[in-house]
This record gives structure tokens, sequence and C-alpha cells, in this order.
């Protein structure tokens, strides 16, 4: 029986970008009223992107964006990150398809990705066939076994690039310190399965391969006939990685034991040196296959001048 095709679910900031901050130096945003706000895609985001729009891989997979950033916010990233190619896209999402109320959609509040709503509007796909790369299992949690969660692109990964361009010892750039109340570390398991990274990704003299990492995954993915399956039974982790079985539990307890059991899953594939490796290796693999260019394309941009 032929693998059906696959949905790509993709957030934007923090899984293939780092959107700077706004700042007094950037210049107005007349139409939207906003400063200028500058994008930093992920190390390979070009290979990653000419992977997902081949013609050999779009035979297969449908993919779109799904960001919680308001629309002018997505169409910025998305203009930057995939230019012409954006067309390609399935559909483009952004903040106003939550669901929100109007009172909220304006605040910094917890968002989730109910993936019945893609569902509904490509009814070809179900959890069967669909995939959401996001860097938050919070936003998840409602579909946690067709989530792949990434190690967040943040300032202090982008530092660490910035370091392997420059040529210099990435060793010296510290994991950022996070002081956090008993409570907060308790809210914050659902919005991120780690704080800082394992030391062998601090000391690594190589950029950030995450995305390499993910064409590999995809590529195993493709041939599935179950994507949420594949998950739920570790399909993340390096083959000779078996998930223990977990206890028994009230029933009351039974959802949230299934989503801490799948976040400690998805933490161990990305910080396990040796997992990251194999999922990159075929990566690489994969992209040569199709003479797509590996390259990171990390560049040393200075800060916008005021205008």
């Amino acid at each position: 029986m032929a693998a059906p095709r696959k949905l790509l679910v993709l957030d934007l900031n923090g899984t293939l970008l780092l959107r700077s901050k706004r700042t007094r130096a950037g210049p107005s945003t007349v139409k939207f009223g906003t400063r200028s706000r500058v994008v930093h895609p992920r190390p390979y985001l070009n290979s990653f992107r000419d992977y997902i729009f081949h013609p050999s891989t779009m035979e297969w997979l449908d993919t779109m964006v799904w960001s919680s950033a308001q629309p002018p916010s997505v169409a910025d990233m998305v203009n930057h990150c995939f230019g012409l190619q954006q067309r390609k896209f399935t559909a483009i999402w952004a903040r106003d398809t939550l669901g929100l109320p109007p009172a909220l959609y304006d605040k910094k509040t917890p968002t989730t990705k109910d993936l019945s709503k893609p569902w509904a509007a490509f009814p070809e796909h179900s959890s069967r066939t669909t995939l959401l790369l996001d860097d938050s299992a919070r936003k998840a949690h409602l579909h946690p076994h067709n989530h792949i969660c990434v190690r967040e692109y943040l300032q202090e990964t982008r530092k660490h690039d910035l370091e392997v361009l420059r040529g210099n010892s990435p060793a010296a750039v510290p994991p950022k310190k996070q002081s956090k109340s008993k409570k907060a570390q308790r809210v914050a398991v659902l919005e991120s399965p780690v704080d800082t990274p394992p030391a062998w990704f601090i000391e690594s003299s190589t950029y950030d391969e995450t995305l390499l990492a993910i064409v590999g995954i995809l590529e195993t993915i493709k041939t599935r006939q179950n994507v949420a399956e594949w998950i739920r039974g570790g399909g993340l982790l390096d083959p000779q990685t078996k998930l223990p079985s977990p206890p028994p539990s009230p029933d009351s307890l039974a959802p949230k034991m299934a989503a801490l059991n799948l976040m400690q899953a998805q933490e161990l594939w990305f910080n396990s040196e040796a997992t990251v490796h194999d999922w990159v290796r075929q990566g690489v693999h994969a992209l040569e296959a199709l003479q797509i260019p590996v390259v990171a394309g990390i560049h040393s941009e200075l800060a916008p001048k005021r205008s």
C-alpha cells in the first residue's frame, strides 16, 4: 500500500527563524504602526526550503505556515525567508485563525494550535498524515503525537552560530541562565521542554543543524502510513533507544502522563548528540540526492541605522 501524502505545518519565530525585538533604531512602518524587526533565518533554512519545495518532495508533501503572530508580522517573516516561493505553500495562517476572543487577540497570551482546523480545511489530511513543527509543547498539547518539537532558536543560539562564523570558540558563549520560581517552572514545562542547550551543543564547532535533522526525519516519515503512530512509538529517538512503557495511571491523570512521556521523548531526540547527528546524516544524504546545496547561510548583519 502506497504511503499517503503528508501535511507539514510550520511555525515561524523560534522554529525557522529568530525575529529581533522592536527597537527605536528601526524605521517606523507607517502602514501597521510598528517598528521594523530584523529576521535572522535559522542555519540551513535555504536548504530546508529547497527541500520542501523540490518537485520530488512536493509529490508527497503539502506544506503550510501556521504562526501565532499577527498577519502583518507573518507576511514579513514569510517574505524574508521564502520570497516568491511562498506561493508553493498550501496555506499561510496567522493569529486570526487561532479562534482567540477579541479581548485576547492583541495580548501576549498562551495559544493552542488545534490541528482539527487544518484538517477541516484540508479533509484529505488527518492525524495519520500531519506533522506540526513547533518549538512550543504548549501550542501542540492537543495533538502531541503529531508534534515534532525543536529547540527554540534564541538569541543565545544565534550568538553561538555567529561565533562559529567568525571562527571563534563557541564554548565562550555561555547558555542563558534563567531564575524561575517553582510555580513558573511548572508552567514552563508545557512551554518548552528544556531551558538551556546541552554542553555538547554549546561546545560544538558547527552551526545549529536542527533543520538538517528535520529533513532526515521527513525522509523517514514520507514512507510511513501513520505519522502519529510513528511518533507515539518513539520514532524520533535513536534506533538503539527504546521508550519504557509508562506505568498505569488513573484515567484523570492519563492524558497528562501521556503528554509528559512524549515531551520527555521529544526532549531526548534533540538533547542526544548521537540522535541529532544520526538525523543530520540522513538529512544531508537526502539533500545531496536531490542535488540541493547544504549551506548554513549565516550572515552577520548590522543593526539598521536610524532613518
